[in-house]
């Protein structure tokens, strides 16, 4: 699922792409869509968030292989087909397009999605406002609330594994499987281990580490060690430079030691038991 850095690789690229275009329609056709100026699109935790004129929000949720690209498609038989040659036509990942916005530019906008779990709602701005599932997200880790006081308190008020209350959207937004890993290696922290087991130092080398990997990985464009893909349906750069996900039973890249892989909360975890104590 593409997490934090991936989400804003997508917010910051369509900001300066179709930031000020507007939607003339959808396919299939979403009521209301039709010509909405895009004012500004921006990021909460996995959300994305096109506010449009006329008090519209455009929310979207990639979930597990969503993602959003920006190019021109044909319908034929009811599925949509790349018009231009490169990666939305070659990268297999890129053909899942399930939602075109035709916007009033060189491009449209859309949304490629192969397991269809992704989300599109269009919701007037008061309506979104009141959405729970937006009100009950957690601290972004990049906001001035972030602070080593407010982590120390959500660690010492809870009994859980760390890794999962890492990936926990109601305590800390954005961060999921893949950066939970990387973070806690980076922090030589266990990721069997519960939160309210670790020291004060652990503590701070968690909290310092978390915007370092986020930033990392925002400015490597995000990770395509699957389905996610930039809006020009090229891949993101990070798994090419993981510490441990994606690197089962390799040498660590600092202990030489052997990369494990264990389920936690039936995600795959990657750590080096050497190093993470």
């Amino acid at each position: 699922m593409p997490e934090l850095p991936e989400v804003q690789t997508i917010v910051d690229e369509l900001n300066l792409k179709v930031k000020g275009k507007t939607i003339l329609k959808s396919l299939p056709a979403i009521k209301n869509i039709k010509n909405k100026k895009i004012l500004n699109i921006r990021r909460r935790a996995k959300y994305i968030i096109l506010e449009l004129s006329d008090n519209y929000i455009l929310l979207i949720h990639l979930k597990m292989t969503g993602h959003l690209l920006l190019g021109k498609w044909e319908m034929r038989d009811n599925i949509f087909y790349p018009i231009s040659e490169g990666p939305l036509k070659e990268d297999r990942f890129n053909q899942y397009v399930r939602t075109v916005f035709y916007l009033d530019n060189d491009f449209d906008l859309g949304f490629s999605d192969l397991r269809k779990f992704g989300q599109i709602e269009l919701f007037k701005k008061e309506e979104f406002e009141k959405l729970e599932k937006i009100n009950k997200l957690g601290v972004e880790p990049f906001s001035k609330d972030f602070t080593f006081k407010f982590f120390k308190g959500i660690i010492k008020n809870t009994k859980t594994n760390i890794k999962k209350l890492l990936m926990d959207q109601e305590k800390i937004a954005g961060i999921g499987n893949i950066y939970a890993s990387e973070i806690l290696f980076c922090a030589r922290v266990s990721p069997l281990r519960n939160a309210n087991s670790l020291s004060e130092n652990e503590m701070k080398r968690i909290y310092e580490v978390i915007k370092l990997v986020l930033k990392k990985a925002i400015d490597l464009k995000g990770s395509s060690a699957f389905d996610y893909r930039r809006t020009d349906g090229i891949k993101g750069f990070y798994q090419e430079h993981s510490f441990v996900y994606g690197r089962r039973g390799e040498e660590c890249l600092k202990c030489k030691g052997k990369v494990e892989y264990v389920k936690i909360g039936q995600r795959g975890t990657y750590f080096c038991p050497k190093c993470q104590k």
